[in-house]
Order: structure tokens, then sequence, then C-alpha cells
């Protein structure tokens, strides 16, 4: 089973993987938050042990990213012990919290229970298909037909939004909402209509049999073949 452990004391770091090594996982190994984030989009690890501080980027932060388009278990590991820094990792999308110093045995047992509760979760498809799109959850792609198309985070996530809600006629504010993160950033109507006209394009270029359609005064409906 495959583990990524972001920690930039390298010797914690070291000590850690042998450990879990031992215990038959396959541990990938990352020093920053850039290093770590790119590995995990390359690995697809089935959990995440993390270390809050990190020297380029903030673990809540980074845990933010990850939750982004992931609900991989992540395990936070950090030096505060305060209870406003534990909420803050929970609150970002850490599932457990571990101070240091902790015990390894610790450590093993949860980091086993966030694994053995992951994997009880039933499993379902990650493909969802529309007409002759289709796109996977799990892997972030999208196709039509056997083309593969190439969309931005934010076309991305509107399209899945719509399929989530196919048959259902969403407001912009709906949209919005569902869509964009608005704290600390602007985001209106014109932002929304720009990034589906793009979308639309890239769908009708390829030849997709599905659409957005607008309804006028109220807000966008994606349309199923026929």
């Amino acid at each position: 089973m495959k583990i990524l452990l972001i920690e930039d004391d390298k010797g914690l770091r070291t000590g850690i993987s042998f450990v879990l090594s031992q215990e038959g996982y396959e541990v990938w190994e990352a020093g920053t938050a850039r290093e770590g984030y790119a590995l995990f989009k390359r690995e697809q690890p089935k959990a995440v042990l993390m270390d809050l501080n990190l020297p380029d980027m903030d673990g809540i932060l980074l845990c933010r990213k990850i939750r982004e388009n992931s609900r991989v278990p992540v395990l936070m590991v950090t030096a505060r012990d305060m209870e406003t820094d534990e909420l803050l990792g929970l609150e970002s999308g850490a599932d457990d919290y571990i101070t240091k110093p902790f015990s390894i045995a610790v450590l093993k047992l949860r980091l086993k229970k966030l694994v053995e509760r992951e994997e009880k979760k039933p499993k379902k498809d990650s493909r969802v298909k529309s007409g002759n799109l289709c796109m996977d959850t799990d892997f972030m792609k999208i196709w039509v037909g056997k083309e593969e198309i190439e969309c931005s985070m934010t076309e991305y996530k509107l399209l899945k939004y719509f399929l989530e809600n196919r048959g259902q006629v969403m407001t912009q504010n709906q949209i919005l909402e569902a869509v964009w993160d608005c704290r600390g950033r602007y985001v209106n109507a014109n932002t929304l209509q720009v990034n589906i006209g793009r979308l639309r394009k890239k769908l009708e270029s390829a030849g997709c049999t599905s659409s957005v359609k607008t309804i006028h005064g109220i807000g966008y409906l994606w349309e199923e073949e026929g």
C-alpha cells in the first residue's frame, strides 16, 4: 500500500519511513510541500502523513489543496500543541492529528485505522457518462468518444457539478457557491459566463452530444443527448 510522507526533518522522515516500510507500506518521501504535492498527483497514494510546518507552504494550505480533488486519508503531524492549530488542521480536511513528540506505535495504529476505514467504504464507479462524454472523477480526466479533453481545474469543477445535477436548472449563485472558493477572491456572473463559454467551446469542438444550456433569467442546465 502506497503512503506519502511529507516531512522536512530528514532524520524523522527517514525513521518514520523505515518503520512504515517494515509494516509493508510502500513509502514515498518528500521534504517540501511542492515536492509532496507533485508526488501526490503522480503516485496517487492511499494515505498522506503530513507535517503541519513545512518550509515552503503551511501544511493547512497543502491539505486544502489536496482536498480540492481527493478524499485520500490525511494524518497531520505537528510540533504545535495548541487547540486552535488542531482545529485548523481538521477544518482544512485532515482526518486525524498527532502532536510531536509521539509514539511510533500510536502513529502506526492511527494510520492503520485511517486506511482501514477508507477501505471499508463502499466502492462506487468513478466514471460518469453523458452521451458520448465520459468523466473519471478519480483521475480527473474527461473524454469525448476516444478523445481526451484538456480542461482547467475550474472547467473540470463546472462540468462535474453539471453532471452531478443533470436534469436540474442551476442558478448562477448556486454554481458560483459550489465551484468557487469565494474566501479572499471576488467572482461574479461574468466570471461564470466566461468559464462556461470556454467549456462549451471545448466540448463542441470535440463533438460532444450533450451540452450546457442557458435558461435565460434563471441559470443553466446540463442537456443530455436527445
